[in-house]
């Protein structure tokens, strides 16, 4: 870079340098031609080529400082640009952190979540996109959860481990065989998964060391209610886990309630959880969940502990010393 400059002052010299001569010469040509003595012609001669340099150079030197001028006015509109919008970012970011401190969350987590997020390189691509996705999803999660409604379109996975995770009073749910169960009822349905063997544990740890009351429902299909197989194994596998359980036959439900019979889970009488399963022309298939919804609406949620508590009066109590069914 400084070779070239070198080599671009030189060349821009000897340009001048050359004009100036041929001017000066050219006009001692014209003073002897005219018949002036030699002397003044040289003096004449070296003063036009000299002034012409010094032009030159003045001219040349003007169009550097316009230069600069421009240069300087457009870095002083870009540092103003800059320091303007630099200005701004720490204005959004100290109003962030302001509404952080003064919400719910914790700031530690949020400041930690953040501190992650930024970590992350845009190399390797993967990792950057998969990351910038989840990111994406969880700030769509939080809005939707604000709104009142969050849908998980499929099986939830981690939804129902965390809320079973940091409930603190209450987990109140219904299960039904459309949804829960297997093609042979609830003997290989969800509670044989390793999803249910994980919920079936957090649900023991809740009820043990936060005292969570646990009450489920296991509503029974109106086909072979009574050889339902594996169903006294089941119900004293929740209570040996510290759940009340209770089985419901399809013929002790109450009309009003049959005809809006969801598969729900209510926490700690605030946040509801819905699951919606497809429909199968074939009986011989396992269930398939449509969607996840969770609930926060006040009203929707009273809705279902009221119908919860419906069939938790007619439901039928699991009774251990009960002899296993033939």
């Amino acid at each position: 870079m400084n070779d070239q400059i070198r080599v671009g002052t030189t060349s821009e010299v000897l340009r001048k340098s050359t004009i100036s001569v041929l001017t000066g010469g050219l006009t001692w040509v014209i003073a002897n031609l005219t018949g002036q003595q030699k002397e003044w012609a040289l003096l004449f001669s070296a003063f036009v080529g000299s002034v012409v340099l010094i032009v030159q150079f003045l001219v040349d030197f003007e169009r550097r400082i316009k230069l600069v001028e421009t240069s300087i006015a457009a870095h002083h509109s870009s540092m103003e640009s800059i320091v303007q919008r630099r200005f701004a970012e720490i204005s959004e970011i100290t109003e962030l952190f302001s509404l952080v401190e003064t919400s719910a969350m914790r700031t530690d987590v949020v400041v930690q979540f953040l501190r992650n997020a930024v970590a992350i390189g845009e190399s390797p691509r993967l990792r950057y996109e998969f990351a910038h996705a989840e990111i994406h999803r969880m700030s769509e999660f939080l809005r939707e959860l604000e709104s009142g409604t969050a849908t998980y379109f499929g099986e939830d996975r981690d939804w129902l481990l965390g809320l079973t995770r940091e409930a603190s009073t209450s987990i109140d749910a219904i299960s039904l065989p459309s949804v829960d169960g297997g093609v042979h009822g609830f003997a290989d349905g969800f509670w044989e998964s390793d999803l249910g063997h994980r919920y079936l544990e957090c649900q023991r740890e809740a009820a043990e060391r936060r005292g969570v009351r646990i009450r489920r429902i296991l509503v029974l299909e109106r086909e072979n209610v009574l050889a339902e197989e594996n169903l006294h194994s089941l119900c004293s596998r929740h209570s040996n886990h510290g759940i009340e359980v209770r089985t419901l036959h399809p013929e002790s439900i109450p009309l009003r309630a049959s005809r809006a019979l969801l598969d729900f889970i209510v926490f700690d009488d605030v946040i509801g959880y819905e699951v919606t399963p497809g429909a199968h022309a074939g009986t011989a298939m396992p269930p398939t969940i449509v969607n996840t919804r969770l609930v926060l609406r006040a009203d929707v949620v009273q809705a279902h502990r009221l119908h919860f508590d419906e069939l938790w009066k007619v439901a039928e109590p699991f009774d251990p010393s009960a002899p296993r069914a033939a």
